[in-house]
């Protein structure tokens, strides 16, 4: 048995829109494929306007890592929620900037949106299955 590369393809309309994913209690987050073409320009151009920030010698490019990494990824990868509340308001609803404080602050929904927008199974096209009519109904 061969690997099939086809399983590795995702589908690129999805991948852009994104797809709905179960998080913590009963919430979802949804999420485009960091594979996505507006993401990668993003974080390429935030790290271009940090380059002299980003150099190995700064002891604080970490967290200016984090930084960039989080705005990009509110922008074009998680991209709305559905049962979150924040700051004491219950379903709050999704913004780019809600999204990078709360993708910096809070490690474990960094990682899961990290993870999941990297799993090419969430962006494969949906294709229902059209069944035909049973002949004796």
């Amino acid at each position: 048995m061969s690997m099939n590369l086809d399983d590795l393809f995702i589908d690129q309309e999805v991948g852009e829109s994104g797809v709905w994913v179960d998080f913590y209690n009963g919430s979802k987050l949804k999420l485009a494929s960091s594979e996505n073409a507006k993401y990668k320009a993003h974080l390429a151009k935030l790290a271009r306007k940090h380059r002299l920030q980003l150099d190995q010698s700064n002891d604080d490019s970490t967290a200016l890592i984090q930084e960039i990494t989080s705005e990009a990824l509110a922008k074009y990868v998680l991209l709305d929620w559905a049962g979150v509340s924040l700051g004491g308001e219950e379903d709050t609803p999704y913004s780019p900037e809600k999204g990078k404080m709360a993708l910096i602050h809070a490690p474990k929904l960094r990682e899961f949106v990290t993870e999941q927008a990297a799993d090419n199974t969430n962006f494969k096209k949906i294709v229902e299955e059209v069944k035909k009519p049973y002949a004796g109904s």
